[in-house]
Formats: C-alpha cells, structure tokens, sequence
C-alpha cells in the first residue's frame, strides 16, 4: 500500500511512500524472520496466519489490516509472493492509472501482466470472455497501450483508493480462488475501468497446471478420493460457484452438474469437455 509522494507525470519519476502487508499463514521456511532481518518494522506490518487462510483470504486479511491502520492510502497493490517485479511495473501501473483518468475521467483497478520466468509465456494479467455462456476468456497479451479487461489477476494488482472505498476489498466468499476475478468484475459493473497493463509488469510461472495433468490425477482416484480433492479449498467447488451465482448465473447450473460429473463420472466429463472444446 502506497502513497504518492509528488504528482505523477510522464515525464518524470515519481516518489512513493510505501508499507508492506505480508501474510504469513503458517509459514515453516523462516520467510517471515528473513524479511524482519533484512527490513525495519517501520516499512512492514505482519499479519500470522495459522496455515487456513489459504490465497483469498490470505490476501484479504492483509488488504483489511491496511485498511484498518489509515484511510489515507492513495492505492493499495496486491502481489503474490511468488511473482518477481519488472523494473519498470510500477512505472507501468502508474502510466496505467494515468491513460484510465485520461480516458474514463477516473481511477480504477489495474492488472499487471506477467510471463512465465522463461520469457515464453503470458501467465497472469486480465482476460476478456471469448464466450459469455459457457464462461470461456483469453488472456490479453501487451499491445503496449492499456486494455479494457474483465477478468483480473491479482498477482499483480494496482488498485485506486476510490474503487476501494466504494467496493470495499476482496469479500469473504472466497477462501482461495476467484476473489480477483470477482473484484475485477464488480469493479466493472460498478463503472470503474478496468484495465491490463500495455507491458509486461513481471515475472511468475502459472502453477496451476495445464488440464490434461488434471484429468490424469483424476482419473487415478477413487469417488471418495475425488469428493475430498474438489472439498479442499485449493480446488474448491464452492469458490467457483459462488463467483458463478454472482457473475454468470446461466453457467451456475451448469458448473454445479459438471462438478459431480467429474467426481462421479469422470470419463464422461472429459469426454464432453474435449468435443466442446473441438467444436470452439
């Protein structure tokens, strides 16, 4: 979370105030007492998690702590601990804030995109629907200029003091996924812009795994097995239907009878996932 120190302008290279709020949910490497050693207390507030927080609400207790500590805060930037910054991200956010207040006369919420450590692949930024009914989107790739976006990642995320204040932060719906799918997407309907970054902002690898490796695991487990994978909060059932009912509630229905599908009949699952697929 960040101040602005001068005021922004192309031309010039601005200063920022900035205080860090770290998670730490459960954390056994030493991450936490590494970055105590190596910054002073003043720039850093911790907030203790006992390993059940998981992504969303992880994100949300740091994001409420800031809230809580001042209401001063210019912008608040959400960033995953395994994504490395550009040099020039922040300069690249801010060059987005500014083509938003140019051309929709307000600040609104910016994802930064990022690529795999490889350079090879676009990973992370914001995507649009390809197909609203059966809730497909592609990632916008830098065109080196701002683009509307629906969907936003929150691995690199800028977002103005003023969307924060009319939306409020990410909700407690969500325990691991969808929570920044579903602040870009209120952002959106509430009218703010919400854009990706024209450039690349940094650099992370998309660990989520591609779904051919997901119906291999799959496949291999039993009903029993299946039930507890798609209980657990990192591949959670209720997130994605929570996010359905909110945002594309034609889809609800749909996603609930494919959930059970794949847990009670995967084969069939797969099956009708590739035909629809070939048929796009």
């Amino acid at each position: 979370m960040f101040n602005s120190i001068d005021t922004y302008n192309k031309n010039s290279i601005n200063i920022f105030k900035a205080h860090v709020f770290l998670t730490d949910d459960g954390c056994t490497d030493g991450t936490s007492m590494e970055v105590k050693k190596q910054f002073p207390d003043r720039d850093f507030t911790f907030i203790q998690g006992d390993g059940t927080l998981f992504w969303a609400q992880g994100m949300r207790q740091a994001w409420l702590k800031a809230v809580e500590e001042s209401n001063a805060w210019d912008f608040f930037l959400l960033m995953n601990d395994d994504t490395i910054f550009a040099p020039s991200a922040l300069q690249e956010l801010m060059s987005t804030h500014l083509f938003a207040l140019e051309h929709f006369g307000k600040g609104g919420i910016y994802s930064g995109i990022t690529v795999s450590h490889d350079r090879k692949r676009i990973t992370y930024g914001g995507s649009v629907y390809s197909s609203r009914l059966i809730g497909k989107a592609v990632i916008l790739k830098p065109i080196g200029k701002p683009q509307l976006c629906k969907l936003t990642n929150a691995n690199i995320l800028l977002v103005d003091r003023h969307v924060q204040k009319s939306i409020g932060i990410f909700t407690e719906a969500y325990q691991h996924s969808c929570a920044d799918w579903a602040y870009g997407m209120e952002a959106s309907r509430r009218g703010f812009p919400v854009l990706v970054t024209g450039s690349i902002c940094g650099y992370c690898d998309n660990d989520h795994g591609t779904e051919s490796d997901e119906c291999e695991k799959i496949m291999h487990m039993t009903v029993s097995q299946r039930k507890a994978y798609f209980a657990s909060p990192l591949h959670s059932t209720s997130d994605i239907l929570t996010f359905m009912l909110h945002y594309q509630k034609l889809k609800y229905v749909l996603v609930l009878i494919a959930r059970q599908l794949n847990i009670y009949f995967p084969k069939i699952y797969y099956k009708l996932s590739s035909k629809r697929k070939s048929t796009l």
